[in-house]
């Protein structure tokens, strides 16, 4: 008999405990996050309007919809009808429209995930010398400049340019330029601000010909030398002299161009050519 009656119980709790392991609770408990909560990763972003969202409500595929916040900073969802977003989080917006869903009876204890699906309240433009020119959005609080020109594929490393920034609020009069010095080092790697538009300027440059590996022209440094534009060059060929180095100047206001006789320890100017001469022997 007790034999039998440890049997019946065994499969009588295994019976029970499927049944749980099967219900929504459990379900919920095992998979689900905590009630209420909006799964989301921009959580420093502010909604504006002109952004889309994309809202889903777990185990409720019905209500999940892709929206776009208007003018006036609401968004419309057929169960719960407008409800105000601008200025705030996808994590609030989530709680928000959890809140009014268990208000309207709707749903007990809702679990509500926003995304941000397209970035258009906050954006900027970025225009010249990158490899990726077009408009970004700045989908986090604190963006700097050099944030937003790695994304555009800026080369900064060289030095030498600048970027120019206007903003729609500001107009040609309120123009800044800062070089990309002072980016690099974090000296000017100011915020950007929704609107502005960054035009790149490109690096000027120098040209190097004669006696060297690789002729060409090559971005100017700050401090640049006639050494340093040697090796930047490659070094000298096997004929190239050191001391057969003449460099030719634009003045400009139509003035003469000037040539220089150089020596390695000579600073470059923007848009020098740099000659170097052949040894005898």
């Amino acid at each position: 008999m007790a034999w039998r009656f440890r049997k019946h119980w065994a499969i009588w709790f295994g019976l029970c405990l499927a049944a749980f392991l099967a219900s929504p609770s459990a379900a919920l408990q095992k998979e689900g996050p905590v009630a209420g909560a909006s799964l989301q990763t921009d959580v420093d972003y502010s909604v504006g309007p002109g952004d889309v969202l994309k809202i889903s409500v777990y185990r409720a595929p019905d209500l999940e919809t892709v929206v776009k916040v208007s003018k006036d900073g609401f968004i419309v969802m057929g169960a719960i009808g407008q409800v105000a977003v601008s200025g705030m989080s996808p994590s609030a917006i989530g709680q928000r429209i959890a809140s009014r869903l268990t208000s309207g009876g709707i749903f007990l204890n809702p679990i509500v995930n926003v995304i941000v699906q397209e970035y258009h309240s906050k954006s900027i433009s970025i225009l010249g010398a990158v490899a990726r020119p077009g408009e970004y959005p700045i989908d986090r609080e604190g963006m700097k400049l050099s944030d937003m020109l790695a994304r555009a594929g800026a080369d900064l490393g060289g030095g030498g340019g600048a970027v120019r920034i206007l903003n729609d609020s500001s107009g040609v009069s309120g123009a800044e330029e800062i070089n990309t010095v002072d980016i690099v080092s974090g000296k000017r790697d100011r915020a950007v601000q929704p609107h502005d538009t960054i035009y790149v300027k490109p690096a000027p440059t120098f040209y190097i010909s004669g006696e060297v590996q690789k002729a060409g022209a090559y971005p100017i440094e700050p401090g640049l030398t006639v050494e340093r534009a040697i090796a930047l060059a490659g070094g000298l060929s096997p004929r190239g002299s050191r001391n057969k180095i003449k460099i030719t100047r634009k003045q400009g206001d139509g003035q003469a161009d000037q040539v220089i006789k150089a020596k390695a320890g000579s600073t470059v100017a923007a848009f020098d050519l740099i000659v170097v001469g052949a040894r005898i022997f």
